[in-house]
Parts: C-alpha cells; sequence; structure tokens
C-alpha cells in the first residue's frame, strides 16, 4: 500500500509547476487532494479531472481564502491528515528596482501565507496524528533560503523566514505527532519567473517558452511524497548536490560572497533582465 493511501491532503498552487506535478503524484498514490489557485479555469483544466481531487480558487495571500481552503477539505472528506505548503512567488532584480507592491505581495504569499495556512490547519493534524498516527506539513522551500544571493534577495530573505518558521514548529508538534519537512530545490523548469512578474500563463500552451530553466518538477514531487511517507521530520534537497549552498553561511564563504557579488551587481541586474524579458515578452 502507498504511504499517502486514503490520506486527505491539502496542497496550495496546484495548476501548475511542482504544486500540479504533487497533486498528480499523490492522487497516483490513493491520496484525496484539495487544491488551490488563484485561477480557478487554469487549476480545473489541469487536475479537475483526476480522481479524488478537489479544486478550489483560491489566493494564499487571502486569509478568507485561506480559510475556505481548510473548510473545503474538511466539508469534502471530514478530516485533514497533510498541507503542502507550495503556493509562492518570486522576483528576479535587484531591491532597489523592485517595483513598490512586489515586497508586500511575496511576504503574504511566501511567508504570511505558508505561516497563517499551517495554523488553520493545525488542529486537525494535531488530531489525525492522535487518531491515525501522523499529521504533515511541508513546506516547499528553496536552496535561497541558505544562500541569500541577488538577484533573488527578497525571494531568499521570504524563504529563511519559512526556513525558521518550519524549526520552531518541529520543536512545538514532533512529539504530539505531527512531522514537519521542508523541500529546498535548486531550479525548477516551471513558470515562477513569469508569474513572479506579471505574466501567470493561462494554459499550457501559454506557458510554452515561459519556463525557467531547471529541473522537472517531478523531481521535487517525488521527494515531497517521500516526506509524507517518513516516520521523522525532513529537509531535503532536490537534487541532493544542491545542499552544498548551505556553505553560503559559513565563514569565509559568506564574506567571499559579500565582497564579490557586490561588486557585480551592474552584470546581476543586466542577466536577471534578460532573463525575465526571454518569458514575458
Amino acid at each position: 500500500m502507498s504511504r499517502t493511501s486514503d490520506r486527505v491532503v491539502v496542497v496550495s498552487g496546484g495548476s501548475a509547476g511542482i504544486g500540479r506535478a504533487t497533486v498528480e503524484k499523490l492522487v497516483t498514490g490513493g491520496a484525496r487532494v484539495v487544491t488551490c489557485a488563484r485561477d480557478g479555469d487554469r487549476l480545473a483544466e489541469a487536475v479537475g479531472t483526476l480522481p479524488g481531487v478537489t479544486t478550489v480558487t483560491a489566493d494564499m495571500a487571502d486569509a478568507a481564502d485561506r480559510v475556505r481552503l481548510v473548510e473545503a477539505a474538511l466539508a469534502e472528506h471530514g478530516r485533514l491528515d497533510a498541507v503542502v505548503l507550495n503556493a509562492g512567488l518570486g522576483w528576479a532584480g535587484l531591491v532597489e528596482d523592485m517595483p513598490d507592491d512586489v515586497v508586500p505581495g511575496m511576504v503574504a504569499l511566501n511567508l504570511t501565507g505558508a505561516v497563517e495556512l499551517t495554523r488553520l490547519a493545525l488542529p486537525h493534524l494535531l488530531t489525525a496524528a492522535r487518531e491515525r498516527g501522523r499529521g504533515d506539513v511541508v513546506a516547499v522551500s528553496s536552496v535561497a533560503a541558505w544562500s541569500q544571493v541577488p538577484p533573488l534577495t527578497v525571494y531568499s530573505a521570504t524563504k529563511a523566514g519559512l526556513a525558521g518558521f518550519v524549526k520552531g514548529l518541529r520543536r512545538e508538534v514532533t512529539a504530539r505527532g505531527v512531522r514537519v519537512h521542508t523541500v529546498n530545490p535548486f531550479f525548477v523548469r516551471t513558470e515562477w519567473l513569469a508569474r513572479g512578474h506579471g505574466h501567470a500563463p493561462t494554459s499550457d500552451a501559454d506557458a510554452r517558452g515561459r519556463l525557467s530553466r531547471g529541473i522537472a518538477p517531478e523531481r521535487v514531487a517525488d521527494r515531497i511524497a517521500d516526506c509524507l511517507g517518513s516516520p521523522w521530520s525532513r529537509t531535503v534537497t532536490v537534487p541532493r548536490w544542491a545542499g552544498a549552498a548551505r556553505l553560503g553561511e559559513v565563514t569565509p564563504v559568506n564574506r567571499l560572497l559579500d565582497l564579490g557579488l557586490s561588486r557585480q551587481t551592474g552584470r546581476i541586474r543586466r542577466a536577471a533582465r534578460q532573463s525575465v524579458e526571454a518569458r514575458v515578452d
């Protein structure tokens, strides 16, 4: 029997990329999945016909929508066993070039939204642990949480905040049967860059040519599913060698990054702009 068989799992951001691959992976293993996205039509087209999937049009940066998502899972299945915190946004460029609304939006979705969705789900996950032996929180983070480098400075900060939340939460709930995991990918082939710059694709056809370079999202989904079956809380990287990013916090590597990267801001700005323009034009 699959490790996710018959479990009720909420997955945020399920219309594309890592979220969509995760929904597909979990339902293949027999899970019942409740997933959300801001574009309800795209979500329904992507995963709405899969067996055991319930779709909800919702924005995880919105408090009322977070409540609706959890309530939808309870109304549909009467319980909640796990939450995958996947919805997120990024923005590539220097901090001084960021538009006024980008920083609040990233913090609201990447950090506040993840923490608040967890808070709403936690009473039900603790019930799952008491009655069925376990509950799980899986946060999709990034290697950027460990090595904060331009042009992803603010995105990195939100993921570092998420990592801190996960560590603290583990110390609250581990002895009560809830596992808390982070999955930290390197670059992934998704719509992440186009979405973060206001050009969210409306269909799979529209997404062609807009995908960032990187590993397949299915590789990340596999590790998320592994976490949901792990006997302990885990922090994993995809691919595994990307864990070397932790060295960015170690002296003297961090000092070298401070000095070296700050001398290359002109090149970093140009490279970021070129990468964005290639995916939004």
